[in-house]
C-alpha cells in the first residue's frame, strides 16, 4: 500500500510539473532482492528525492519523473550508482546493493559505466555521459597537487570548468563534487615558508578559503542565491566539526550568511517545555531552569545556523557567562543536532525535546539564525 502511494503520488506531482505523461521518463527497476533505496537527484547544490521506498524481492516498479540529468540510486547501507535519467525510458536491475545496476535499453548508461570501469571513451552524441566523465577526471587529478602553483593552476581549471559547462553540470551532483574537493585540495598544500613564524601557516590556508568562497560566491551568483552558495561552503567545513573556520566563513560573509524565511510569530516557552540535557542523558521542564535563557533556533538543512549555535556557545563558555543556551531545531531533534553539543568543550547545550511544541511552533520557515531570550524569572 505505501509503495502503491508513492507511486501515485510521483506521478501526480510528474503530471504537475510537466503538464504532460509524455514528458515524463519511466524508470523500470526490478530489484531480485529485498533492498530500501532512494533516488536522488541535483539541482546544481540543492537534492531532491524522487523516489524512495523498500523494494521486495524479484519486485518491479514504475517511476515517472520529469528529472533529467544524472541522479543517484541510494541504499540504506550507504552504497549509490549513478544513473543517467535522459527522455527515453529503460528498465534498471538491481541485484544487490553491493552490484552497480545494469541496464537495459539505455546505451549512454552503458557506455558511462564502461568509462568510468575501463576509462573507454564515450560516443560523441552522449555528450552528457562525457561530460560526466571529464567531470571525474578533473576531480581525480586534484588528489596530486602538492604545491601552492599547483593548487592555484588547479583552482583555476575547476572554476573555469564548472563556470563554463554549468548549465550541463547543475542536474547532477558534480558541482557538490567539484566545489568540495576545491577546498579538499587546500590540505594537500604545505604553507610553511622559511624564516616565517608557524602561526602564519594557519592564516595563509584561512586566507586562501576565504579567498575561495568569494571566487565561488561571484561564479555561481548569476545561477543561485548567494546564501545557498554560502551555506554549502560552511556545510564543508561544520560537517567535519571545523567550526573555527566555518565561523571565520560566516563572519566573513555576513550578508550572505543565512537561510530565508519569515520572523516567527509570538513564541511562548512553556513551563512545562521539556529540555535535554545530553550529557546527563536525562529531560527536565524548562520551569525548572531559573533565570534567563537564550533560545538558539537551528535547522539541519541551515547550517550557518548550527555554526552560529556552537560559535555562542563556545564566546559564552570563554566569557564565563552562566545563562542557559538551548538549542530549538526546526526539525524532530535528532542526532545530528546532538552532536553540536560535542563541539563545545567548556560549556554545554541544551535542547529542546518537545515534539508536541516543535509541531505546533516551529512547522513554518523561519529565518535562521535566530537568538531570543525567554526571559522567565521565578518568584
Amino acid at each position: 500500500m505505501v509503495q502503491r502511494s508513492l507511486i501515485i503520488f510521483l506521478l501526480f506531482i510528474c503530471s504537475v510539473l510537466a503538464a504532460n505523461d509524455a514528458d515524463c521518463a519511466k524508470l523500470f527497476i526490478h530489484s531480485k532482492t529485498a533492498v530500501a533505496i532512494e533516488i536522488v537527484g541535483f539541482n546544481s547544490l540543492a537534492e531532491t528525492s524522487l523516489f524512495k521506498g523498500n523494494l521486495k524481492p524479484d519486485s518491479k516498479h514504475e517511476i515517472n519523473t520529469s528529472y533529467r540529468g544524472l541522479a543517484l540510486l541510494v541504499f540504506a547501507g550507504g552504497q549509490s550508482y549513478p544513473v543517467i535519467i535522459g527522455d527515453e525510458s529503460f528498465p534498471v536491475t538491481i541485484a544487490n546493493p553491493a552490484e552497480p545496476p545494469s541496464f537495459a535499453n539505455s546505451a549512454e548508461n552503458d557506455f558511462f559505466y564502461k568509462a568510468l570501469t575501463n576509462k573507454t571513451q564515450v560516443p560523441e552524441q552522449y555528450a552528457f555521459a562525457s561530460l560526466m566523465i571529464q567531470a571525474k577526471y578533473l576531480l581525480d587529478s586534484s588528489h596530486s597537487i602538492r604545491t601552492a602553483q599547483e593548487l592555484r593552476a588547479g583552482k583555476k581549471e575547476f572554476q573555469q570548468f564548472v563556470a563554463e559547462n554549468y548549465q550541463n553540470l547543475r542536474h547532477s551532483d558534480m558541482i557538490r563534487r567539484l566545489l568540495g574537493q576545491y577546498f579538499m585540495m587546500h590540505e594537500y598544500v604545505d604553507y610553511h615558508i622559511e624564516g616565517a613564524p608557524a602561526s602564519n601557516i594557519k592564516k595563509r590556508y584561512q586566507k586562501e578559503i576565504l579567498t575561495g568562497v568569494a571566487d565561488w560566491l561571484k561564479i555561481l551568483s548569476p545561477h543561485i542565491s548567494e546564501q545557498e552558495i554560502l551555506n554549502y561552503c560552511v556545510s564543508l567545513y561544520y560537517n567535519r566539526s571545523m567550526v573555527t573556520l566555518a565561523s571565520l566563513i560566516v563572519d566573513t560573509f555576513k550578508d550572505a550568511a543565512y537561510c530565508p524565511g519569515d520572523a516567527p510569530e509570538t513564541l511562548s516557552f512553556p513551563d512545562d517545555l521539556q529540555i535535554l540535557a545530553p550529557g546527563q542523558n536525562k529531560t527536565e521542564n524548562l520551569g525548572t531552569i531559573k533565570g534567563n535563557k537564550l533560545i538558539a533556533f537551528v535547522s539541519e538543512h541551515c547550517p550557518v545556523s548550527m555554526v552560529a549555535a556552537v560559535s555562542k556557545a563556545r564566546k559564552m563558555a570563554k566569557e564565563k557567562q552562566t545563562i542557559p543556551l538551548i538549542v530549538a531545531p526546526l526539525e524532530k531533534l535528532s542526532g545530528k543536532h546532538l552532536a553540536m553539543s560535542r563541539m563545545i568543550r567548556n560549556g554545554k547545550l541544551l535542547f529542546v525535546s518537545d515534539e508536541k511544541w516543535r509541531k505546533e511552533n516551529l512547522t513554518k520557515k523561519i529565518k535562521l539564525p535566530l537568538f531570543i531570550n525567554a526571559m522567565v524569572e521565578r518568584p
